[in-house]
């Protein structure tokens, strides 16, 4: 049953009394800047519902509507600790949740992301993984540790149908690791935020800073 404007006001309204935006940018933050810790998450996802291709055009689409249902399905698929944020592109606004899990294996945790995007009619998801790998600062013992990231195609019907074909997914693009300092806090476009605390995953950008790392040994964590 669709739901009314009025209806859905009031359950978002009631949901969001569980975190204040302050506290959500404090966990943002907080997992975000734990990514090279071995005690933070192991699997991190950005998925939305909002402005599939061809929505409101082809098909009948409410972003404020299926964002609730995302995130009724997040819960009954058991994710805890998933955190709205606005990605700003170009300057267009976006409305995401970062999802953050522990103990799923990282295999798993990708095919569920990537099905729940696919049945949001999504073009993409954004999946990272917790990777070791060889410890080259001498100063430190133990693996080092980072976060690989992958922008996933998910071929969507733009039709209003989802595309559930697992096979047809591709990864438009790969890093290893997500920018949060001064120049990022200072942007005024092309970033991902939670209340002041902006940060960036550098997919696409052709700068020699951004681009992946040479590491030896490498593999997923707990697998």
């Amino acid at each position: 049953m669709k739901l009314t404007k009025e209806l859905l006001k009031e359950m978002i309204l009631k949901e969001m009394k569980n975190l204040t935006p302050a506290q959500i940018e404090q966990e943002v933050r907080k997992h975000i800047m734990q990514i090279g810790d071995p005690d933070g998450v192991k699997n991190i996802a950005f998925v939305t519902a909002h402005e599939p291709p061809e929505g409101g055009k082809n098909f009948e689409w409410d972003n404020d509507e299926m964002q609730f249902h995302l995130k009724s399905m997040l819960k009954r698929r058991g994710y805890k600790e998933f955190y709205p944020i606005i990605g700003n592109y170009g300057g267009q606004l976006e409305g995401s949740l970062m999802v953050v899990e522990r103990d799923q294996s990282q295999s798993e945790f990708l095919d569920q992301m990537v099905s729940i995007g696919k049945q949001f009619n999504q073009d993409a998801v954004i999946v990272g993984t917790k990777q070791e790998s060889m410890q080259t600062d001498p100063s430190q013992s133990g693996p080092a540790y980072h976060m690989d990231f992958e922008m996933i195609n998910l071929h969507p019907t733009k039709t209003g149908v989802p595309n559930m074909d697992f096979r047809q997914q591709s990864t438009y693009d790969e890093r290893d690791q997500v920018q949060y300092g001064p120049a990022v806090q200072s942007r005024a476009t092309d970033f991902s935020q939670a209340g002041n605390f902006k940060f960036v995953i550098p997919f696409f950008s052709s700068a020699p800073a951004d681009q992946n790392k040479f590491r030896a040994n490498v593999r997923n964590v707990g697998e």
